[in-house]
């Protein structure tokens, strides 16, 4: 959910290797991000003038710090971050990185979760403890890494990433399972931002489900309809407080914010008008204990996937995440992640 779905994109590097150095060249090109602009042009970002002066108030190079989780896996899996699901993949072997700063509001513990599922085409739909561990040369491996940008660095980060530990340990079950589910707790001490994010957001929990779906439903199709048309300013202005947000965890200048602006608008109007998809097929999620929702597809191709989504004439198949909180006091929803 934290990244942007296009079903044309180039797929991650696929290995079971577990060598570091290996694993460096997965990690580089997705850790330049923190030195420049990060957001994939599949998401559109609104700038504000309004937005605080980070050119004073920013972090130097070294203190722009960021998280990360990479997985070598053998088998289907999802990943959560207090409660919010960052990353899945349905398929066999991957190895795949996922950052962590757009859903670290700040310091303080934090609880990583990964569910492994059964291999994809297993006859029975169990996972087996060999899918997990079958030897140390063909098992799981797990890091939670911490990187220190620099975009003058030819990896994208000036520090030594600490693999030894930073691994975190995987048991494998005693027996198969439909699935299997392990927790650790994370200290991150590092970060130089603190961000309000949902953190005084109100607890979805506690409402009507039935008239909090509607209500979501109601804010999809207002999205959907916004981009069918065209209309894309309006669009941007409902993200404005997630993007300013956004800009501030991943360390992006007013500068590059200015030119992801006009690209990502680009890439909308170039995307969506004409070509939203119907909702469809989608369920609603809750996250963040309890202060999160949204709409993913509930099944097949694009499982997980947000339920927003947009198909081009020649096939193209992009989603575009929204992720809904209630601030406190209000009787609205509103955009905070992607």
């Amino acid at each position: 959910m934290g990244e942007p779905k296009t079903a044309d994109q180039q797929q991650p590097l696929k290995t079971t290797n577990n060598d570091p150095m290996k694993i460096n060249l997965v990690l580089c090109s997705m850790l330049m991000i923190f030195g420049s602009s990060p957001q994939n042009l599949l998401h559109e970002k609104h700038h504000s003038p309004s937005k605080e002066n980070r050119l004073e108030s920013s972090p130097s190079s070294k203190n722009k710090v960021g998280y990360v989780v990479h997985v070598n896996s053998l088998t289907p899996y999802e990943l959560y971050l207090d409660d919010i699901l960052i990353d899945f993949y349905y398929g066999n072997t991957i190895s795949n990185t996922t950052e962590l700063n757009p859903y670290l509001l700040g310091n303080g513990k934090h609880t990583l979760k990964i569910r492994f599922l059964p291999k994809e085409g297993a006859s029975d739909k169990m996972l087996s403890p060999a899918d997990l561990i079958f030897d140390e040369t063909a098992r799981w491996h797990l890091y939670f890494l911490k990187t220190v940008a620099d975009k003058n660095d030819p990896l994208g980060y000036s520090n030594e990433l600490d693999y030894t530990n930073g691994e975190l340990k995987i048991k494998a079950p005693s027996t198969k399972v439909p699935f299997w589910e392990q927790t650790w707790a994370l200290d991150v001490k590092d970060l130089p931002y603190q961000v309000k994010g949902w953190s005084e957001s109100e607890d979805l929990t506690k409402m009507d489900q039935t008239v909090l779906q509607k209500e979501v439903v109601k804010y999809f199709s207002h999205l959907k309809d916004l981009l069918n048309s065209g209309k894309i300013e309006d669009f941007r202005k409902l993200c404005k407080k997630r993007d300013e947000e956004l800009d501030v965890v991943t360390y992006t200048t007013p500068e590059d914010s200015k030119i992801d602006d006009q690209n990502n608008k680009d890439r909308l109007l170039k995307i969506c008008p004409g070509n939203m998809q119907a909702l469809d097929n989608y369920e609603m999620k809750i996250y963040g204990n309890g202060k999160l929702v949204t709409l993913v597809i509930s099944s097949g191709k694009y499982k997980n996937w947000s339920a927003l989504m947009s198909k081009t004439p020649k096939g193209r198949v992009s989603s575009w995440g929204a992720i809904l909180h209630r601030p406190k006091g209000s009787t609205t929803l509103a955009m905070i992640r992607k």
